[in-house]
């Protein structure tokens, strides 16, 4: 009989906690309990404009594309790669064109006697532009005696004179008809001291050149190695 008082004793005990259990008047609630996140692993970026979904891990966004990124679906659009700015090389201008004229070729002139005379042994002789072809003297001539154009010299050819009385050398432009002339001076004095030679052409080179022009000169001359000839530099007339 005790033993049958025990246990029912024991089973309204537990009638009641059950009962007290399922009573929630005035009890205060058990706060939820919130799983957390789990947080984004090492080398894996959140996606722009797609949010990580709760217990999935972040997914490594596409690989960049030549000349940016490729933007997410949402996401804000990249702005395109800066373009360098294009340089126009600008050609330094050509060089201008040499207007000098040309030197005188022995073809372009003509030779003239000018004025002088055995008087004195000085002449002024002149070089004429015969082309239609502006040029330029500049120097000294070289001048012979002859027997014929084509003959060789006799005696010795004339000296320069570049003492600081003489004229000096300087361009001399010759238009088409244009005339310059140079000092030819012989010392006829001298024929009587020496076995004078007799010629009959003049021989003149213009300067720079080696074709000659040639004038009848009837006159005597020293042999070798005697001088008696002397020339001046060409200047305008």
């Amino acid at each position: 009989m005790r033993i049958k008082s025990l246990l029912v004793a024991g089973f309204a005990v537990g009638v009641a906690i059950t009962v007290s259990g399922c009573d929630t008047t005035g009890s205060v609630p058990t706060p939820a309990t919130r799983t957390p996140l789990p947080s984004a692993q090492p080398g894996q970026p959140t996606q722009p404009g797609q949010p990580n979904q709760p217990g999935q891990p972040n997914q490594p966004g596409p690989a960049s594309q030549p000349g940016g990124s490729v933007p997410e679906p949402g996401g804000s659009i990249p702005e395109p790669p800066a373009v360098p700015a294009t340089r126009t090389v600008v050609a330094d201008p050509p060089p201008p064109a040499d207007t000098t004229p040309a030197k005188c070729v022995t073809a372009q002139l003509r030779l003239d006697k000018g004025v002088g005379g055995p008087i004195g042994g000085t002449w002024f002789l002149r070089f004429i532009n015969s082309s239609s072809r502006t040029c330029v003297l500049q120097g000294f001539p070289g001048i012979s005696q002859t027997n014929g154009p084509a003959g060789d010299p006799v005696g010795e050819p004339a000296v320069r004179d570049q003492g600081p009385q003489a004229p000096q050398p300087t361009p001399v432009t010759l238009t088409p008809g244009g005339a310059a002339q140079f000092e030819f001076i012989s010392y006829p004095k001298q024929i009587n001291e020496c076995a004078a030679l007799r010629t009959n052409t003049l021989r003149v080179y213009p300067p720079d050149n080696t074709e000659s022009l040639s004038l009848p000169w009837d006159n005597l001359i020293c042999p070798s190695p005697q001088r008696m000839l002397v020339v001046r530099a060409i200047t305008p007339l």
